[in-house]
């Protein structure tokens, strides 16, 4: 067995998965993304990785891919086409062939290199558009960090230990001044989502961060902070206290404008997560030689 693990970040994004495995025996040599900006901002801090903007349904792209050694195959599929927020606005046909066809070469980029590990995060709602038998598990994010995150781990690997964390929002709180949209300050803070245009979800010092969406100004009267010692009582939440939610470092350098980033942030893997999801891999890879030895060691689904 190599000392170690090569791996591919497919739809790599910002970085989430680069961030879970620092400081473990993975070497993720090759990561892709469709959109250049992320791309930018995971070369920014992982100058080892080769980068690559491309298309993973593009036949020159997956070829690449394909010619990659690895050992495990991680990734982000893309969610918006099925996220529940998209409940509000219906999904175009042309929408939903073009994610499809992006799920789909993710599979068969999975098929063809047949890695001893691979592991694709995405909302829970992507396990009605899986081929039958794909493994799959839901985990919420609540066991290993401060943030409230329910998300499909779809792949082969082995089982993974519940977390304990007890941190909530409270423990990522950034220093002020804060803001308040406009669209948010008359509404009132309840504890149910809810798009009726008098209220907005309330999040809590003392409890588990929401699910952290893209942060943006579109979003800015779904969401706000109760704190009492504020004038007005609530606040957006900052895309800094978002980036600790999902698990970023603190020295993370995000490149693009303000949009940008957020929406980096909340297309992210929650790091932690993903940290031990890493970990179980880590553990079970070295008694570990061949496919079948790695499917003896993965829950079936």
């Amino acid at each position: 067995m190599p000392e170690v693990m090569r791996a591919i970040d497919l739809c790599c994004g910002a970085g989430g998965w680069a961030c879970a495995a620092r400081g473990l025996p993975i070497e993720i040599v090759l990561a892709v993304d469709l959109w250049g900006v992320a791309c930018g901002t995971y070369a920014l801090n992982h100058p080892a990785t080769e980068v690559i903007t491309g298309d993973i349904r593009d036949p020159e792209t997956m070829r690449g891919i394909l010619e990659t050694p690895c050992d495990l195959l991680l990734g982000g599929i893309p969610c918006e086409w099925v996220s529940k927020y998209r409940s509000l606005v219906k999904v175009k046909e042309e929408e939903l062939e073009k994610e499809r066809a992006t799920l789909d070469a993710a599979l068969a980029i999975v098929e063809q290199i047949a890695p001893a590990f691979w592991c694709l995060e995405d909302v829970p709602e992507i396990v009605g558009q899986l081929p039958i038998m794909t493994p799959f598990v839901i985990l919420n994010s609540r066991h290993w960090s401060a943030q409230r995150r329910k998300r499909a781990y779809i792949g082969r690997f082995p089982e993974v230990p519940r977390g304990s964390c007890r941190k909530t929002f409270g423990d990522v709180v950034r220093p002020g001044p804060y803001r308040i949209g406009p669209r948010a300050i008359d509404r009132k803070p309840v504890t149910a989502q809810n798009f009726d245009g008098k209220h907005t979800l309330a999040c809590h010092l003392d409890r588990k961060g929401p699910t952290v969406l893209c942060l943006c100004s579109r979003r800015d009267a779904e969401l706000v902070l109760v704190d009492e010692s504020l004038p007005c009582g609530k606040r957006q939440i900052e895309w800094q206290e978002g980036a600790a939610l999902q698990g970023f470092p603190s020295d993370y350098v995000f490149f693009g404008s303000p949009g940008d980033v957020a929406k980096q942030i909340g297309r992210a893997v929650q790091i932690d997560t993903g940290r031990a999801i890493l970990e179980a891999i880590v553990a079970a890879w070295g008694s570990c030689r061949t496919v079948a030895q790695a499917d003896s060691l993965c829950p079936k689904p």
